[in-house]
Parts: structure tokens; C-alpha cells; sequence
């Protein structure tokens, strides 16, 4: 009996100011007041009413039943008239806590469906881990232990992201019960220990003596009724500090229930009296039965056959009333959830009507807008057409610039610097005194070098090899260059690449590699480099990799990587430069075919 009123602690969430209503103001204040323009002109003023009745709907779930379903109901009936989803979520959300308390669990599953569904929609993630708590009760309920575990884990994890630590504490509960039914009794009481942890330290009495109550219950269960009867006293005398009417009556049920089996028939009658006084007060049929009950076994074994009729007469009476009342309660929640979707089918059909009206005014737009792109797309395969034939002029262009430049530097600037370097032949070094001998040696050198730089400058501005035979036996022939170095040994792969290139992808390419190449014998003091020329459906991939010292400075590549990153993006390629490998360097390209 003890473990029904841990699930009315769902209204911890409510009680805290920082857990309740100004949280989930905060997360949806601002979406709901842009959407209020469509609510009906009374729409603030039955806002607050709703969130009037909310409030006494809390204060008497302690106090009286009766009066908090009405409250709630009302919620519902106002939300429902202007459609207000979270309106109806905070109906359902009291209503469901009610009917934990009541014991209506085919009803709770219904609700709490709803609660889910609305909350999830409007994104009141708060609301949709009460309603997986309440199906998880359902469950536990039902014996659908798997089901229920999962829900009540999916709702802690909310309650933790949201950090909700007295919710947190009441889940915690939860789990206990569920594994007190399950009649695994250490490790609910290993739940019921971080429970009453948590309640502690977030200075809740309430949730302390709630779970205080939950262990003797299962006490009670394990036929230990000293224990049974300590855990449930101190939860009596917190209650009782407290002024909690519901826990108060809970407790002495429990405790009532424990004094008949311990044989102290004379305790158990007097504290079952004041529970059925207060069950009465409270109007909770089911408490009311419970200390009728207790009543009726306890003159029955004392002897008392003329007051056990009496009470056991009640019982029958109550329990019939019980069954009305919740058939009762059942049509009018029923009826309401039905008015509910009737009023959302009108309005479905309304939009749907208004979307035809749309899809008309949208489908004549879209004939135009296909009219105008069919104009714009023969425009543009116009455009497409010149564009090539620019590109291709453009190409012709630059090659012929590029072999005039070449020519030039190998024939005037070659030739002068052959010229010169003749001279330097024919001057007689018998003649030159020491000192003028180191520096005419070091003049001969210079000049020798800058004809060599002048001669490989005009041959990779546009190399004979790329022009005639391609990229591939261009590469060849340059690692082949670069293999007269004996300092660095160069190795090319080639793979696919059957048929000539774009050229100007060929060009950028070679030029590319000219520049990584140079950088690997200027900068990296490796003696191993690779590079690979790999063809796929859709791309050329390009990668150099060495054995040096790597690149220091990722953050400043400085103008020969700066030069290689622009024409690979002239050629709408990705570069990826690595110093994973150490020591080494490896640059892969990837060029859209």
C-alpha cells in the first residue's frame, strides 16, 4: 500500500520554483508568446486562469482529491478551447499524478500517451519525462518489467540533462518499487539508499520521508515488521511535522496495516480510525478502503463479529461507490479527450482546406518559375558553350605565351649568359693576382649556374614532354632529372591515366609537383621521396611524400605551398598536408576529373 504514495511525489517537480513552472517557461516562453497572435482575443486572460488552477490543483493533490481533479479539468477545458497544447499537457500531467494515486492505471496508460505525443511536438522535454515515468508505473504495474525499466531509465536520463535533482530523487524511488515488486528486495534497497541520499541533500523532508515509508513497506513484504514498523513511524512523524493530510494518511494505513499483523488488534483499530477520518477529509475511496478493511480484519480476530459486519458492510459499499466513481471519472475524462480530437479534426480540416487554397496559388507560381528557369537554363547552356570555347582560347593562350616566354629566356637570356660565361673562358687567369683569381672562379660559377637555372626555367614553363607526349611522360622525365641528384632518391607510380588530360589540368599538375619537388630538395634534408599519380572514375589523385624533417610551421607555408594551394583550388581540387608520419611529410591532391 506504502509504494502508491511515492508516485504523487511527481509533484516535487511542481513544489520547486527553479524545477516547476519557470523552467519550462524558460524553454518555451518565447516560442508561445510569438504564437499567442493566433490565439482568440481572451486567450491571456484564460492563460492565467489556467495557470491559476494549476496552482490550486497542486495545493490540494495534498489536501483533497476532489478538488484537484476539478481544478484540472478546467485546465483542460480552457486549453482545449483555444487548443493550447502546453495548456492540456499540464491538465494531463495533473491528472495522471491523480490517477497513480487512484489506482487507475488503464486510464494513466491513455494519458500519459498523450502527454508524450503533445510534449515531444511542442519540445517540453520536462513533461515527456513525466509521462515516461508514468508509463513506466503503468508497467511495473502490469508486470511489464522490461518496458517499465526503460521508461523509467529514458526519464532519469531528461531529468539529469535538465538537472532536476528531486526529480532525479523520485525516479530513483520509482526504480526501488519497481524492483520491490519484482520481489528483488537488496537491490531496491540499494535505489531506496541513493533515493534518500538525494532527498537529503536537496533538504527535502517530503521525498525523505516518502522513501522512509517505501522501506517499510518492504519490510512489510519481507514479513519483518519490526523494521517495517520503524521506517513507517518515522515517516508518520515527518508527515505530521509537515501538516502533508495525503502522506499523513498514507502512513497510518501503512502503519495500521503493519499493527494487525503484528496481532495489536487495539493499535491497528485506533490507528485505521484516524486514517478513515482523514481518507474522508481527503475523499480518496481508495485510502477509505484500505482502513475499512484493516477495521474489518481486526474485529473480525478479536472477536467482535457485530463491528466486523459493520466495516466489512462498508467495504462493500465503498468499493461499489469506488467502481462508480471511476467509471465516472473514466467517461468524463474520455469524453474530454474526444471533445479534444473532434476540435483538432475541425481544425485539421481547416488548414487542410486553406492548404488547397496555397497548393492552387503555389502550383500556378511554380508553372512560371519552370517557364522561367527552362528560359534561363537555354541561356545558360549558351553561356556554358562560349564559356568553353573561352576557356579553350584562353588555354591556346597561355601555351603559346608560355613557349614565347620559354624561347626567350633559352635563347636571348640563355644565350647572353653562354656568351658570357665564354668570355669568362677566354680570359687569362696567369694574369689575375691571387685575390682576383678566388673571385673570377666564383664569377665563372655564378654565371654556369645561371645558365643552367635559365635553361631548366624555360624548359618547365612548358616542357616539350607535357606538350607532345603528356603529363605522365613529362613526370617521368623530370623524376628521372631529379634522380641525377644522388642526395634524394625519387620514386614514381602511375596508375591508370591512359589518356590524355585536360591541359590545362595537365599543366597545373606538373607545375604542382615542380613546386613540391622543389621544396622537398631545398627544404626537407630527406633521402627517400614517393610520388604517386593515381586515376579514379571521378578524380586524379596526386600524393608526394618524403622522409625528412617535416614541415614546422602548419599556421605559415610560406609562397611555393601558397602557389600549389591556388592552383589546385583554380582546378576546384582539395589539398591535405600531414606531418603524421615522422619523420616526413606527405601532401595528397585530389583534382575533380
Amino acid at each position: 500500500m506504502a509504494r502508491i504514495y511515492s508516485l504523487i511525489l511527481v509533484l516535487l517537480v511542481y513544489a520547486n520554483p527553479f524545477e516547476g513552472i519557470s523552467s519550462i517557461a524558460q524553454t518555451s516562453g518565447s516560442s508561445e508568446r510569438s504564437a499567442q497572435l493566433k490565439y482568440a482575443a481572451d486567450f491571456p486572460k484564460d492563460t492565467v486562469l489556467i495557470y491559476k488552477y494549476r496552482k490550486l490543483a497542486v495545493q490540494n493533490l495534498h489536501v483533497d482529491a476532489d478538488k484537484a481533479v476539478l481544478y484540472a479539468q478546467q485546465i483542460l477545458r480552457l486549453s482545449q478551447k483555444h487548443q493550447w497544447s502546453k495548456g492540456k499537457i499540464m491538465a494531463y500531467d495533473l491528472l495522471c499524478t491523480y490517477y497513480i494515486i487512484d489506482g487507475s492505471y488503464d486510464i494513466l496508460r491513455e494519458i500519459a500517451n498523450e502527454i508524450l505525443i503533445l510534449s515531444q511536438k511542442e519540445n517540453l522535454s520536462l513533461y515527456t519525462a513525466n509521462a515516461k515515468r508514468f508509463l513506466g508505473e503503468t508497467g511495473a504495474e502490469y508486470k511489464q518489467f522490461d518496458a517499465a525499466l526503460a521508461n523509467f531509465q529514458s526519464a532519469f536520463k531528461i531529468y539529469k540533462t535538465l538537472k532536476l535533482d528531486s526529480a532525479q530523487a523520485v525516479t530513483l524511488e520509482n526504480i526501488g518499487n519497481f524492483y520491490r515488486e519484482k520481489l528483488e528486495y537488496p537491490e531496491a534497497l540499494r535505489y531506496y539508499d541513493q533515493a534518500y541520499t538525494s532527498f537529503e541533500k536537496a533538504g527535502s523532508e517530503w521525498g525523505m520521508a516518502s522513501v522512509l515509508q517505501n522501506r517499510g513497506y518492504l519490510y512489510v513484504r519481507k514479513n519483518e515488521l519490526e523494521k517495517a514498523q520503524k521506517y513507517v513511524t518515522q515517516a508518520l512523524v515527518i508527515f505530521q511535522k509537515l501538516n502533508n493530510r495525503f502522506g499523513i494518511l498514507n502512513a497510518l494505513n501503512d502503519l495500521g496495516n503493519v499493527y494487525y499483523s503484528q496481532k495489536r488488534y487495539n493499535e491497528a483499530i485506533e490507528t485505521e480510525l484516524e486514517a478513515l477520518k482523514l481518507s474522508k477529509l481527503y475523499h480518496s475511496s481508495r485510502q477509505t478502503n484500505w482502513a475499512l478493511i484493516c477495521l474489518y480484519k481486526a474485529y473480525k480476530d478479536m472477536g467482535n463479529s457485530k463491528q466486523s459486519l459493520y466495516y466489512l458492510e462498508q467495504v462493500d459499499y465503498i468499493r461499489r461507490t469506488r467502481h462508480i466513481e471511476r467509471v465516472a471519472r473514466e467517461y468524463n475524462m474520455y469524453k474530454l479527450i474526444y471533445e479534444n480530437q473532434q476540435m483538432d479534426s475541425e481544425i485539421q480540416r481547416k488548414i487542410i482546406q486553406e492548404q488547397n487554397t496555397i497548393q492552387s496559388v503555389l502550383i500556378g507560381f511554380l508553372v512560371l518559375i519552370v517557364a522561367f528557369s527552362a528560359f534561363l537554363w537555354f541561356n545558360n547552356k549558351k553561356l556554358r558553350r562560349k564559356n568553353a570555347a573561352i576557356k579553350e582560347a584562353l588555354i591556346q593562350g597561355q601555351t603559346i605565351e608560355r613557349k614565347r616566354v620559354a624561347a626567350e629566356l633559352h635563347d636571348h637570356l640563355g644565350g647572353t649568359l653562354a656568351s658570357l660565361n665564354w668570355y669568362l673562358y677566354g680570359m687569362d687567369k696567369k694574369l689575375l693576382s691571387e685575390e682576383e683569381q678566388k673571385i673570377y672562379q666564383s664569377v665563372h660559377q655564378m654565371v654556369g649556374a645561371a645558365y643552367r637555372e635559365v635553361r631548366s626555367l624555360s624548359h618547365n614553363l612548358m616542357p616539350v614532354e607535357l606538350e607532345e607526349h603528356g603529363l605522365v611522360m613529362a613526370l617521368q622525365r623530370l623524376v628521372g632529372k631529379l634522380n641525377e641528384n644522388n642526395s634524394i632518391q625519387f620514386k614514381f607510380d602511375v596508375e591508370g591515366l591512359d589518356k590524355r588530360l585536360d591541359k590545362k589540368v595537365e599543366f597545373e599538375l606538373y607545375s604542382i609537383l615542380l613546386e613540391l619537388t622543389n621544396n622537398i630538395l631545398k627544404h626537407s634534408k630527406a633521402d627517400k621521396a614517393e610520388i604517386s599519380l593515381k586515376e579514379s572514375v571521378r578524380t586524379i589523385h596526386l600524393s608526394i611524400s618524403d622522409n625528412g624533417n617535416g614541415i614546422k610551421n602548419n599556421s605559415s607555408h610560406g609562397v611555393g605551398l601558397g602557389n600549389v594551394k591556388n592552383r589546385v583550388q583554380s582546378l576546384n581540387g582539395k589539398i591535405m598536408i600531414s606531418n603524421e608520419a615522422i619523420p616526413g611529410t606527405n601532401i595528397g591532391i585530389e583534382i575533380p576529373k
